[in-house]
């Protein structure tokens, strides 16, 4: 009987081998009918008064955010910058992108970005609880908004200095700015690696200079970004 169940338990252990643990899922899909994961890269953090802003984006043209969650490396408070309006929920409060906004209360932590992206239209929306009004007021598009974000995502290269510049478009200005490190790494990086890399961003003008530093911690065979975010009004007066 023992020789006869051998096989099956070895089979039962490969599949469960091979079976993606739940402690490495994220809740961004949860609900969701239809929904696109979306994992971005471990950001640097580090235990300063400025939070870390980090933004992630669907992949495809038309998606909206359903849902958003992180893998942390360490104890963080994180929140998400969402659109006003009501209903609260995707397409509404969320768009194509999210920004993500991390502050720890350690020297050094990180965290994972998770999105789950859904249809534009709704498809892979959760279902709707509240009464559908019968008469609809007269749609009246919604003003532009002041301020844009503008996102630039860089791979650096494998090198002890480099020096990245990043501007609004010419028809705006520059209002304040923000830089983040970033590694694509399955597992949680090390805090060595995670501390491996600086960036430092100033301002010149109306463009954004950011000087990054490499020490000998950084891993070799580790894909390292740097994003910088500039938040620029509409039109020069």
């Amino acid at each position: 009987m023992i020789k006869r169940l051998l096989p099956v338990l070895v089979l039962c252990a490969a599949v469960a081998g091979a079976m993606p643990k739940r402690a490495d899922a994220g809740r961004e899909c949860e609900g969701l009918i239809v929904c696109i994961p979306v994992v971005g890269p471990w950001v640097q953090v580090f235990g300063t008064a400025k939070p870390t802003y980090y933004q992630l984006t669907c992949p495809g043209r038309g998606q909206v955010i359903g849902g958003l969650d992180v893998d942390r490396a360490g104890p963080l408070g994180i929140t998400f910058l969402g659109n006003l309006g009501g209903p609260v929920g995707p397409g509404v409060t969320t768009g194509r992108a999210a920004v993500f906004v991390a502050q720890t209360t350690r020297p050094l932590s990180g965290f994972r970005p998770l999105l789950g992206c859904i249809p534009g239209g709704g498809g892979g929306g959760r279902g709707r609880t509240v009464h559908e009004p019968k008469r609809q007021l007269q749609a009246v598009a919604p003003p532009p908004e002041a301020t844009v974000w503008r996102v630039k995502n860089v791979r650096l290269k494998d090198q002890p200095q480099q020096r990245v510049t990043h501007s609004c478009l010419a028809d705006e200005r520059l209002l304040s700015f923000s830089s983040a490190v970033a590694f694509r790494t399955v597992r949680p990086p090390s805090l060595s690696t995670l501390g491996s890399v600086r960036a430092t961003a100033r301002r010149h003008g109306e463009r954004i200079v950011v000087v990054v530093r490499s020490g000998i911690a950084r891993p070799k065979n580790v894909r390292v970004e740097l994003q910088i975010q500039a938040v620029c009004a509409r039109g020069r007066s």
